[in-house]
């Protein structure tokens, strides 16, 4: 196969315990995590761009995370999560400050719709846009390319506070002797005295001067939302197909944006039983949704359809699910849905 394996030859995510191998420093606030997949056949198959949740038990609490997987599925075999930490962060401090190698953790994945999918005979030109620890899932992109595709035309602008927040520099600068069409450009907010390089925020004509066929470029964007979203906008000004931009996160989302007429519609009711609880629910509500308004607790991770921690299994009645490649194929078949990602269509019964 030229390319990496299409969405369809990736199995669905699935629970798997992985031992961490090794703990590399990438700056002050970030660090690298090696995983090894303690299943005997290695690894499963994922596409460049997709994450994996990991369960962490702290101090008495199950706290359920989402990171981006930064490594390329045609390396080393090895599961690569690079993580920064703020002071305030739970789990990632936990991964930080405790995480060493030889201890095991209870992850799942592969997860999410934020992903490469190419074939090696065409490649479009690409615009990897990143900011901070957004870099972790564009570089398992651009890993997979370097190995599979060295000649494909990308442009990679990354944003960073300062020279010591840059992520993967060293690695950039190796993979652009072997790539001759990777074109890398980096900005710094609040650069030191002696950086000669770009400055300031992300703009429309900053990009313009580091891309200037931006609109033309197939564009994958991670970051914070503030950020994600003025490039979008940038992208968008200058006439690009909104297709041809793609971004990742994982905050919650709406599976069903408001494009019915009746989409806000909550004179509609059915009633949802789950157990030995019933709660009702609206036209515009997901199964989540109306479960926490009326305290009734389902499990929920991620609350965007990628997890698949608020699975349940549909006994009765008909339901809408759009979720992120929280449920398999074969899961699906099995009545499972997400609540987070599901809305009633008549009366429903639903158990754990």
């Amino acid at each position: 196969m030229q390319g990496i394996a299409p969405a369809s030859f990736v199995e669905g995510p699935a629970d798997r315990t992985l031992e961490c191998v090794e703990i590399r420093i990438e700056t002050r606030t970030v660090k690298t995590i090696v995983l090894r997949d303690l299943d005997a056949s290695g690894a499963m198959p994922f596409i460049p761009g997709q994450s994996m949740m990991l369960t962490l038990d702290i101090a008495g609490e199950r706290l359920q995370r989402t990171f981006s997987i930064a490594s390329s599925p045609l390396g080393s075999g090895m599961l690569e999560l690079t993580i920064k930490a703020p002071d305030d962060g739970r789990a990632t401090r936990w991964l930080h400050d405790t995480l060493r190698p030889g201890m095991t953790l209870d992850a799942r994945y592969p997860l999410g719709q934020f992903r490469l999918e190419f074939d090696a005979q065409r490649v479009k030109p690409l615009a990897l846009v990143s900011a901070g620890s957004g870099a972790s899932p564009l570089m398992s992109m651009l890993r997979t390319l370097a190995l599979r595709c060295p000649h494909a035309d990308v442009a990679w602008f990354h944003a960073a506070r300062g020279t010591e927040d840059i992520l993967f520099a060293r690695e950039l600068a190796i993979l652009q002797s072997s790539m001759p069409n990777l074109q890398v450009s980096v900005a710094l907010s609040a650069p030191a005295a002696g950086w000669f390089g770009l400055r300031g925020r992300v703009s429309r004509r900053l990009i313009s001067a580091v891309v200037p066929d931006f609109n033309l470029r197939e564009v994958y964007c991670c970051g914070p939302a503030s950020f994600m979203d003025e490039v979008r906008r940038i992208h968008a000004a200058d006439g690009a197909r909104h297709a041809g931009f793609h971004v990742e996160h994982f905050a919650p989302v709406d599976p069903f944006p408001s494009e019915a007429p009746d989409a806000m519609d909550n004179s509609v009711t059915h009633h949802i039983k789950l157990g030995d609880k019933t709660f009702r629910t609206h036209a515009n509500e997901t199964i989540l949704m109306a479960a926490s308004r009326q305290n009734v607790v389902i499990p929920c991770g991620c609350a965007s359809g990628m997890c698949g921690t608020c699975k349940l299994r549909r006994v009765s009645g008909v339901i809408e699910m759009r979720h992120q490649g929280g449920l398999s194929g074969a899961e699906e078949a099995q009545g499972f849905v997400l609540a987070c990602s599901s809305r009633a269509m008549s009366d429903v019964t639903l158990e754990f």
